[in-house]
């Protein structure tokens, strides 16, 4: 079966490859280069191209030209031209004799070397703002430079201020409603869960956050909200730079990272370390009541608690890597990255438990969950370039990524200061996958693209769980032998895409389809059971994008995405979380599919922008954790694991980007969502409903050129999920930010939550359970946070490097 699959799909790009070289025709009159810095080589980013007539001096078209120095001018009619090549800080350079005639299909002018003018930049400071958003024909784009209230955490803190992203108090990520989506970092993937992944990468390091909601078929269609990728600073320049930031805060929050980067003309090299320990603490009030005897009502539980909380999450790694250029066509690339992670979970409750109108009992609970472990990446890369033709390439990508981990768990019960039973609960086991891709893009004669690849993800995974019961005579948990269960869980997915992208006129549009095969194998290591699904799926997707006058652009786009359930989703036996919780997967769950439309606008005028988007998500075999009392011991909570029905998600985000003044800039985000969930769970028809809105407002003041303060405000409603809700919660944050010795160094003093307004709670409930959470955590938070920067490069306006050049969206230009 899998032999006949990938022949068709072998047969099938091959066909739409040779349907693509065939198709070549018609429109001519292309005209591409590469512009260069005349005295290293190096490429010139956002150099403008300008075609003038001859016989008028009129001009006709024009561009610029991208991170490679690479421009297409497209569909210029036969006649007599001459072009300029501009760019601040260089000579204009004037190409005369640019003939275009009816045979002329593409003009290739080959390298175009600018000369730098260094007396005009002689004394030249800039200090610039870039929009913190920005948008294109599939993604959005967050700049993190202006994330001043989010300097000294990690990428989650960076979403806490982004449309489309919720994190809760545990720091867990949703893109657009949903915690399903993939993170990508410098558009590799991490081996690590999303939340985990994002908590690793401190803000310091990060250059921009990609937002993707509908991706295209080249990637990967797991995650139902789409992609987060992010990307890392690496200096574009010559010379040696390097980044230094440290933080401290309250609760004892302290991180460092660094990040040094070298280029030259043929190598590019960079490393970067990190460490951070974050910890939320707080109180915490819990309430529950549930059923003992689901036929005798009046016998029923009630559960009142009150105490302290802690989430915390610990991280460090190193990374590091090279790019070498092995010719002008052919470049190749290593990159590895080892760390370790660590997740904390902790409470202190002091209990008051009362059945059937008895005298209430007192006792408290002590639990405690870590769950930690060491995790790499490794991935291999190279890419030929065809000719002159930059968008003309072939890449090929390996990557092997490792995870282990150890979860411990344990809750202890002691009343007036005796301990009076224990439980402990442990899951290991290591993480191995591997990926190949091969990916081709070719420019057709009219301007067009055509891409294709083949992608193979193989992977293994093994889970080792066990439970222990304190012996209270000895201090010591002895296992429960009868209580040990080992998985093995493998899937493999093979894939192969196609896409066929251009421009008509003002239409830019794109088509895809991604074809994949998957094998997964589920085994229980101690007992004969065994669960196995082979089955080929399709993702076609499609992107269209419209230029309004008056610089305003209309996008649309449709794709299909599938979310797999994860391995201890499926493991079909109990698991102790801790003594009051137990868990059970379930191997027959069914993946999720999901239909995803986007409709997006956005005008642009000067530096500012507005942008709306809307987006409608259907979302078959939903899945969702579902919790119920435990029948053997109703007092504890069984989680488990169910398709729930079919949800809709239907939302609005809008953008406003507003300068008014040089020293005052604002940004508006809101978010309204529409959430509609029809299905069936134990025997009973639901539907559920929920509208929620979320809002951020953020201000930025230019006090001077070295001295800004920005205070931001963000809201997020009530919002629903299966079997409860989610409160909503308002928060204010403020930080001032100085800079010293013309730019090198910086520090902040950041303020979150200033007026303690972030407390909330939830609500899960089912006929014969209801319980009831709320969070108040320690707040304010307070940060200060160092930054030094060393710049030793040659910039791109060919003077020496004083940590003077590049905007304020650089950060020193990794």
């Amino acid at each position: 079966m899998r032999q006949l699959i990938l022949t068709i799909l072998a047969v099938v790009i091959t066909f739409i490859t040779s349907t693509a070289n065939v198709i070549e025709s018609a429109k001519k009159g292309h005209i591409i280069g590469t512009v260069i810095d005349a005295s290293d080589g190096r490429a010139v980013e956002y150099a403008t191209i300008a075609i003038f007539k001859v016989e008028d001096k009129k001009l006709i078209d024009g561009g610029i030209s991208d991170s490679e120095g690479f421009f297409r001018i497209k569909d210029n009619p036969p006649g007599k031209y001459y072009m300029t090549i501009t760019f601040m800080g260089y000579k204009t350079l004037k190409i005369p004799n640019v003939n275009i005639t009816k045979e002329t299909k593409e003009l290739a002018l080959g390298e175009i070397r600018i000369v730098p003018n260094s007396k005009e930049l002689a004394d030249v400071n800039v200090v610039a703002d870039q929009t913190s958003v920005s948008y294109k024909i599939d993604k959005k784009v967050v700049n993190v430079s202006q994330q001043l209230t989010a300097a000294a955490g990690t990428a989650v803190d960076i979403l806490e201020n982004i449309p489309s992203v919720k994190v809760d108090i545990d720091g867990n990520v949703s893109l657009r409603g949903s915690s399903s989506f993939t993170v990508l970092i410098d558009g590799r993937p991490t081996v690590l869960d999303p939340s985990d992944a994002l908590s690793q990468i401190p803000s310091g390091a990060i250059d921009n956050i990609e937002i993707i909601t509908n991706p295209s078929a080249k990637y990967e269609p797991d995650g139902t909200s789409g992609i987060i990728n992010i990307v890392t600073k690496k200096n574009k320049l010559n010379g040696v730079s390097a980044i230094i930031n440290t933080n401290y805060g309250r609760d004892n929050q302290y991180g460092a990272n660094a990040t040094v980067d070298y280029r030259n003309n043929k190598w590019h090299l960079y490393f970067g370390a990190n460490y951070s320990e974050r910890r939320r603490l707080g109180d915490i009030n819990f309430n529950r009541w549930t059923l003992n005897n689901r036929n005798v009502p009046t016998d029923t539980l009630y559960q009142d608690a009150d105490g302290s909380f802690l989430r915390g999450r610990n991280s460090g790694s190193i990374s590091g890597g090279f790019d070498y250029s092995i010719s002008k066509n052919d470049v190749l690339g290593v990159s590895i990255r080892m760390g370790i992670h660590e997740r904390l979970r902790g409470s202190e409750l002091d209990y008051e438990e009362e059945i059937n109108n008895l005298p209430p009992k007192f006792y408290s609970t002590f639990q405690d969950t870590e769950h930690s472990g060491m995790f790499y990446s490794a991935t291999l890369n190279y890419k030929h370039t065809f000719g002159e033709k930059k968008e003309h390439f072939i890449e090929f990508q390996s990557s092997t990524r490792y995870r282990d981990g150890d979860e411990i768990s344990i809750t202890e019960l002691d009343s007036l200061g005796y301990i009076l039973s224990g439980k402990k609960s442990t899951e290991s086991g290591p993480s191995l996958r591997y990926q190949l891709k091969l990916d081709y893009s070719k420019p057709l004669n009219w301007g067009d693209k055509f891409e294709s690849g083949i992608h193979a993800n193989i992977s293994q995974s093994e889970d080792n769980n066990e439970d222990f019961k304190l012996d209270t005579t000895t201090g010591i948990y002895e296992p429960q032998t009868t209580i040990y269960y080992k998985t093995i869980y493998t899937r493999n997915t093979y894939a192969v895409y196609g896409i066929y992208a251009g421009e008509r006129g003002e239409l830019g549009y794109q088509a895809g389809l991604r074809m994949e095969y998957t094998n997964r194998f589920l085994e229980l290591a101690n007992s004969s059971e065994t669960y196995k699904i082979e089955r080929p799926d399709f993702f076609p997707t499609l992107h269209l994008s419209y230029k309004l006058p008056a610089d305003q652009e209309l996008m649309v786009s449709y794709t299909r995405r599938i979310e797999r359930p994860r391995g201890y989703y499926l493991e079909p036996f109990y698991t102790w979380m801790d003594a009051n919780n137990v868990r059970k997967g379930n191997p027959d769950i069914l993946p999720e599919y999901v239909n995803s439309f986007d409709l997006g606008y956005q005008k642009k005028f000067n530096k500012n922008f507005v942008a709306i988007e809307g987006y409608y998500r259907i979302t078959n075999n939903k899945f969702e954790r579902v919790k119920s009392p435990y029948e053997e011991k109703p007092s504890v909570i069984l989680h488990t694991f169910e398709n729930v029905g079919t949800d809709y998600a239907l939302g609005i985000e809008l953008t406003l980007n507003y300068s008014p003044a040089k020293w005052y800039t604002s940004n508006l985000m809101l978010d309204l969502y529409d959430y509609r969930l029809e299905g069936q769970l134990y025997d009973s028809i639901y539907s559920q409903h929920d509208f929620s809105w979320s809002t951020r407002f953020n201000n930025t003041f230019k006090l001077s050129p070295n001295t800004r303060l920005q205070v931001d405000f963000n809201y997020h409603s009530d919002r629903v999920q299966a079997q409860g809700s989610h409160d909503g919660f308002f928060m204010a944050n403020l930080a001032f930010k100085q800079d010293f010795f013309r730019r090198k160094l910086s520090a902040t003093f950041q303020l979150r939550d200033v007026f303690g307004t972030m407390a909330h709670g939830s609500t899960s409930s089912t006929s014969d359970y209801y319980e009831r959470t709320y969070f108040n955590p320690n707040t304010p938070i307070y940060m200060i946070i160092l930054s030094y920067k060393i710049n030793n490069y040659r910039t791109k306006h060919g003077e020496r490097g004083n940590g003077n050049g590049g905007d304020e969206g650089d950060e020193g230009g990794f």
